[in-house]
């Protein structure tokens, strides 16, 4: 349909001549909305129009009165810069149709006949759904908590979205144009490469895991989908942030492994501790019954010494499973490491100087003394082992609060006031591989017959057993740094105290033993009696009962084994409290757990087996006496 015009206008016989059949015959039945319009930019002509208006209606009309005031001017300057120079322009604009507005795509050109620019022909689609779908995109891409990135066929970045940018804590514009293969962790390269040589195959990866390197130098655990655009040639790639997820199941095969070892040592220790007892105790009755030959002496002494030796491999073994019980007391980290350092010179070689750096306040921990003892002790001796030809030994404490901040770069650590130990020596320092297995039981690097493997492992279930939380820091070359996270506690520590001197351990009272083991039994009964006790035993818990019954002399203590059959000691205990008065009690175990230790009276004591003689009878005639 064309607007009226006299005939003298140019427009006006261009489109009565074939100007018109042309336009209708190309456009006549395009999706687009074909428009004329001559120099006064007044619509002549139009294919046809959007929803709600006519053609009718519009051809005569200003095409300004289609435009939204905001878009008036910008659109004006389009269509006159064509008529002047006669180049055509694409631009977007937004028009009214009916009560809708809708953003659509411009394309102008001019009109030429007889020489002259005589008026536009307008090229107008409708993309309002393709730019809201872009923006939808757009919105998605930049708001996804998941990592986004888009590379070129060279392997350098040409979009990413926030999540990737924060991930490793750069700016985006930091990383365009950046060579992925230059984050990604140098042991990783092998792997990630052969993966992107999937890809640019037509294969899609999934579940693809690398390291990538933070701007402050720390790495991450990213699980990368990814595929290729055939045609561009660009990667498409989707991160997810896991290193936390992999260090969460770092720990718990860990602790799997110390789960396992745990029962096992749990489940041999009450037998073996019980051995242990009788040979160590033979041992003793043997080198005091007579005079002995020098070289006997010495054989029993070696005894002695392997006896008392397996005895603290049990130990261990408890301890890195944490099934060795703790007995918590506030304790000030900076007394307890003064006190240790005049042993650990002894231990240390003069070439190993030994520096304490004491924090300033120190709070207190709370903790078994000689617990946390045996991981300064361990931790010393581990670096003496990493420092053949000498070096320096420090050992530092300082109070430290865990923040969100921390935990940023520090993904394991918890939140909370700590006070840090630190253990640090100038040794030959580990790999990443050795770093991986430090703290598993049995992994030593020392050789054969130079180690058991369970040093660290002793740390760790020691550290893990207080709430704490350890981390190693080393190179191979440089030297490590053991860093041990234990609770802040606010109650003081105690003094030292004073200690009992001069303490009998003889007697002449009489003392009901308990025990089923047949071995420690006689053991045991040998020694009451060379210190002048008399003696009554027992197999079990039901058989005291009736012998403490049938008894008619005084009985003036039970020496109580804590785990029997049929009935335990703690229960044969409450059954016999009442049964005479002032008759006292104490408990002794190879090897009991948590369970049965809150069996036991509150104010009760127990001797761990296998325990020297002199131990036993000093702990009998205190109980005795208190």
């Amino acid at each position: 349909m064309e607007g009226q015009r006299t005939e003298g206008d140019p427009l006006s016989r261009w489109l009565a001549g074939d100007g018109l059949r042309a336009i209708d015959s190309i456009f006549g039945e395009a999706v687009d909305i074909i428009g004329v319009l001559d120099r006064e930019l007044t619509i002549r002509y139009l294919n046809r129009t959007g929803p709600g208006l006519t053609r009718d209606a519009l051809v005569g009309r200003s095409v300004f009165e289609l435009v939204p005031p905001g878009y008036v001017e910008s659109t004006r300057d389009v269509y006159l810069n064509v008529l002047a120079t006669g180049r055509g322009a694409r631009f977007e604009t937004m028009y009214k149709a009916g009560e809708d507005v809708h953003l659509w795509e411009v394309r102008v050109g001019p009109i030429r006949f007889e020489g002259k620019i005589i008026g536009l022909i307008v090229i107008t689609s409708n993309v309002t759904e393709q730019r809201r779908a872009d923006t939808d995109r757009d919105r998605f891409f930049s708001l996804s908590l998941d990592m986004l990135v888009v590379a070129n066929a060279q392997g350098r970045f040409k979009r990413l979205n926030p999540a990737f940018g924060k991930a490793l804590g750069y700016a985006e514009n930091e990383l365009i144009g950046a060579y992925f293969f230059d984050l990604v962790h140098p042991d990783d390269r092998t792997q990630t490469l052969a993966a992107v040589q999937r890809i640019q195959g037509g294969t899609p990866i999934s579940d693809f895991e690398n390291r990538y390197r933070r701007k402050d130098g720390q790495y991450r655990v990213f699980s990368w989908r990814a595929v290729v655009d055939p045609i561009t040639g660009d990667a498409y790639g989707v991160a997810r942030d896991i290193t936390e997820h992999r260090a969460t199941e770092t720990q718990l095969r860990h602790a799997q492994k110390l789960e396992a070892v745990g029962l096992l040592a749990g489940g041999v220790a009450h037998d073996f501790n019980n051995l242990l007892l009788a040979i160590l105790a033979n041992a003793d009755l043997a080198m005091t019954s007579s005079i002995q030959s020098p070289e006997t002496v010495e054989h029993l002494t070696e005894i002695e010494s392997a006896t008392q030796r397996a005895a603290d491999l049990t130990k261990q073994l408890l301890a890195f499973s944490r099934r060795q019980p703790l007995h918590l007391v506030p304790v000030d980290l900076n007394a307890l490491a003064r006190g240790l350092t005049k042993m650990l010179r002894r231990l240390l070689p003069e070439s190993i100087t030994i520096s304490l750096l004491p924090g300033h306040n120190l709070a207190t921990v709370s903790a078994d003394p000689s617990q946390l003892e045996q991981v300064i002790v361990n931790l010393c001796v581990n670096a003496r082992d990493a420092m053949e030809h000498g070096g320096l030994l420090t050992i530092e404490t300082e109070n430290i609060l865990i923040d969100g901040r921390f935990r940023e770069v520090h993904p394991w650590a918890r939140h909370g006031s700590y006070v840090l130990l630190s253990v640090t020596d100038t040794g030959v320092g580990m790999t990443a591989e050795v770093r991986e297995r430090a703290f598993e039981p049995f992994f030593t690097t020392k050789g054969a017959y130079r180690g058991t493997g369970l040093g660290l492992s002793t740390v760790y279930g020691i550290v893990q057993q207080h709430d704490g939380m350890i981390q190693v820091e080393s190179e191979p070359g440089i030297g490590s740094t053991f860093k041990i996270y234990l609770p802040a506690d606010t109650r003081r520590a105690p003094g030292a105290g004073h200690k009992v001197e001069g303490m009998s351990p003889v007697g002449e009272e009489t003392i009901l033993l308990v025990e089923d083991e047949e071995l420690v039994r006689r053991a045991v009964t040998q020694i009451l009696d060379r210190a002048g006790y008399r003696t009554i035993t027992a197999a079990n818990g039901l058989e005291a009962i009736g012998v403490l019954r049938e008894q008619e002399r005084p009985v003036h203590l039970v020496l109580l084994d804590v785990v029997m059959p049929e009935l335990g000691g703690p229960e044969t205990w409450e059954r016999m409290r009442g049964m005479r008065e002032g008759l006292r009690v104490l408990f002794m175990s190879g090897y009991a757990d948590e369970q049965y230790r809150r069996r036991l009276p509150p104010d009760a004591e127990l001797i761990e087996k296998p325990f020297r003689p002199e131990d036993l009878l000093t702990l009998i005639r205190k109980t005795l006496d208190g």
